[in-house]
């Protein structure tokens, strides 16, 4: 399991790298990898040590199994109406990686809660590396992801990117990387650790101001308004509510231009600038995906072929769900409205319910980072990267079954 373990830890790193910078190749697709090894792992200690019944453990008893097969289902019937079918082959193939690979290991891995705590806390040590180098930039003016990479770390736009060579993934990883960090400095036990993290949430939520993604404000308002709702620290809430408030209202002043992120809110709402334009484009895509799918509500149009289906210049439809749909028709959409589904009721079920193990930091800290997920699915691109899916497969690991086997943490 150790080694497993580390296999696995190894391509949560690659996942949070994901640019070709270093190696010429995707993190993202080096993942698959050290993944599949793990898997491999996992499939031999079950065979050789338990738990004989490891397959209906990690994939026939897991809550993601029936919209996983949904999903695929979906892609598969619509590889014919591909008019790159190679390209289509290769999404199919991504996703099979990812729903029977990555979660069943993830299952497995964190079938007791202290490495589920490991994994957690690892994710968001890699993602604040990246996160430090972005705010590094700001104070350099730019001058350190030039230095390490050749690359700018500004895009034209004034939005800062760190190694992505995008500023919507880096959200996409900050969005993620928040709640996990900001539960870790609240649960820690000694005051070093507290003010380790604490530090750590700062400069995550500096890189969310920097990125220039306006929903990353809003995933991290949704998150913790669950972490402190779970955690019964109401008072807590009300400022976390005030100082959003005030970050909306200090957007408006016309001279703000230090954070890319609140100069496009404040875009927004004025109706002019690049930020009150990206919306429009974003309705734009919208309008056309729905046209496509009003076309062919059933079945879809195979995998990433959505560029070749329009001429607006999209490579995709900005909204998990209608990007699933395009690619895998009705099946695909049910799919990805079923996870949803799945994370809200968690969500509800942590808040409201009577389930003590729910309550636990590390499980708290999940449901927020999932929450935050589909928060940042309504606009980014694509049905998200890897990362978005490893806090979701996460949560529904073995260590938060009721009859799970894991240690209890204490509060």
């Amino acid at each position: 399991m150790l080694l497993a373990t580390g296999l696995y830890l190894v391509g949560v790193f690659l996942f949070t790298l994901f640019t070709r910078a270093f190696f010429g190749i995707s993190g993202q697709s080096l993942a698959y990898a050290p993944l599949s090894a793990a898997s491999l792992v996992l499939i031999y200690l079950g065979l050789t040590r338990g738990p004989r019944n490891f397959i209906q453990r990690w994939y026939v008893s897991s809550p993601t199994i029936v919209p996983g097969v949904l999903f695929l289902t979906g892609l598969a019937i619509s590889l014919p109406n591909a008019r790159e079918v190679g390209l289509a082959g290769k999404d199919f193939i991504r996703w099979t990686f990812v729903w029977l690979a990555f979660a069943p290991a993830t299952r497995a891995i964190c079938a007791d809660q202290r490495r589920c705590r490991l994994v957690t806390q690892a994710t968001v040590i890699f993602i604040l590396l990246f996160g430090a180098l972005a705010v590094g930039d700001f104070f350099a003016g730019g001058s350190v992801t030039a230095r390490l990479l050749g690359s700018p770390a500004i895009s034209p736009q004034g939005r800062y990117q760190s190694i992505y060579e995008n500023a919507g993934i880096f959200a996409g990883m900050l969005n993620v990387a928040f709640p996990l960090a900001l539960v870790a400095a609240l649960s820690a036990r000694k005051w070093v650790g507290r003010a380790a993290w604490a530090v750590g949430v700062a400069v995550i939520v500096l890189a969310m101001l920097l990125s220039g993604t306006r929903a990353t404000i809003a995933a991290a308002l949704v998150a913790s308004v669950i972490i402190f709702a779970a955690r019964r620290q109401w008072w807590v809430l009300g400022l976390v509510v005030v100082i959003v408030m005030g970050m909306f209202a200090f957007a408006e002043m016309p001279t703000f231009g230090h954070s890319p992120t609140l100069t496009r809110v404040h875009d927004l709402m004025t109706g002019r600038g690049s930020g009150f334009r990206s919306v429009q484009r974003r309705l734009l895509i919208w309008s056309v995906a729905l046209e496509l799918i009003e076309k062919h509500p059933f079945f879809g149009f195979g995998g990433s072929q959505l560029r070749y289906l329009q001429h607006a210049g999209f490579n995709r439809a900005h909204n998990a769900w209608l990007d699933a749909w395009l690619d895998g028709g009705l099946l695909s959409g049910l799919a990805m409205v079923m996870i949803a589904c799945l994370v809200l009721r968690r969500a509800g079920q942590t808040v409201f319910g009577r389930i003590g193990r729910y309550r636990q930091p590390t499980h708290v800290a999940l449901v927020a980072a999932s929450c935050a997920v589909l928060i940042g699915w309504l606009v980014r691109a694509g049905i998200g990267s890897r990362i978005d899916w490893l806090p979701i497969f996460l949560l529904f690991s073995l260590c938060w079954e009721p009859r799970a086997e894991g240690k209890i943490e204490v509060a």
